[in-house]
């Protein structure tokens, strides 16, 4: 649990009881609460001063807490928004948000060897499964779909935050090959949903005696976007051998797909296509801290690894359908 208390105000007016336990914010910080009778997560983070970024801001968390109701209401297992705060699960109280959802029990898999990979491709397949029944017409308004990177990668701003003048060009050259490749698989023209975003092995929930996946948690990069790049930016990091690896364990990545594949049919068209979800999601993650201002190129490494050993790649999850 957070050492320091939310203020006894915030507490108050949302009926809001404090819980023994550690809970780990992606940013801002985070406790487990109890709200008429339901453990929750609270977070709160930070408001930007700027009132169109504020404005912006608030329209994202909206659309995240209103697709995570409807998402909740067909049963899949993911945090529901508890509207605490009147009649809705966020506010803004002293410059500061306040969001709470409901907490789910377990623990997070991590690189833990069980559940399987199997187990965990096949949840994915189920989430996809039950957002296909979700309409959902308009993009959540702080997303960066894929289809925009190479063009901030491209635009000069690698220069402008400082970018070493040889990584810049090599995040250009894989931009630029990032743009054909989305062309040459049909990116544009795919069929569109919401997707987590970050459906790693640490967001999945397990539980039980052997563990079980029993839900997901933390659709902070949710957005609308093709199933493909879900399955993708997943495998970005639970398809290493390790969390420091730059590298992909072939035999993790056929594993996740092949559990997907139980659920949901993947062609060997679209098998061939993650690789380049993959590659996407590392030079996704380069562009927003660029667009943020920052000159982060730390998973250039693993994307030029990704681009070397695209085949390679595409082989084995063809070969796992």
């Amino acid at each position: 649990m957070d050492e320091d208390p939310p203020p006894s105000q915030v507490m108050r007016d949302a009926a809001l009881v404090v819980l023994p336990g550690m809970i780990q914010a992606r940013e801002g910080r985070a406790w487990l609460v109890e709200w008429q009778g339901t453990r929750g997560v609270l977070r709160l983070g930070p408001l930007p001063a700027e009132s169109i970024a504020r404005a912006r801001l608030v329209e994202d968390v909206a659309w995240l807490h209103g697709f995570l109701t409807r998402l909740a209401e067909l049963g899949f297992p993911s945090p529901r928004p508890l509207p605490s705060f009147g009649s809705l699960s966020w506010a803004i109280s002293n410059g500061m948000l306040w969001e709470i959802v409901s907490f789910l029990p377990g623990h997070a898999v991590g690189w833990a060897a069980e559940p399987s990979m199997e187990e965990i491709g096949a949840l994915l397949a189920r989430y996809h499964a039950t957002a296909r029944q979700l309409d959902v017409a308009d993009q959540r308004p702080g997303a960066l779909p894929l289809a925009d990177v190479p063009a901030i990668l491209l635009s000069g701003q690698l220069h402008v935050v400082g970018a070493a003048p040889d990584r810049a060009a090599a995040i250009c050259l894989l931009a630029e090959q990032l743009a054909r490749d989305l062309d040459a698989i049909g990116h544009l023209t795919s069929t569109r949903g919401v997707i987590h975003g970050d459906f790693t092995n640490h967001n999945v929930i397990a539980d039980g005696t052997p563990p079980k996946p029993t839900g997901v948690i933390d659709f902070a990069l949710a957005h609308i976007e093709t199933p493909l790049a879900d399955i993708g930016y997943g495998l970005w990091r639970s398809g290493r051998p390790c969390q420091a690896a730059d590298h992909l364990d072939l035999s993790r990545t056929k594993r996740f797909l092949r559990g997907y594949a139980s659920i949901v049919r993947v062609s060997a068209d679209e098998a061939r296509a993650i690789p380049v979800y993959l590659r996407g999601r590392g030079l996704q993650m380069i562009a927003k801290r660029v667009r943020a201002g920052r000159a982060e190129t730390g998973m250039l490494a693993q994307v030029q690894w990704l681009s070397d050993n695209a085949a390679t790649i595409g082989d084995a999850l063809t070969a796992a359908i």
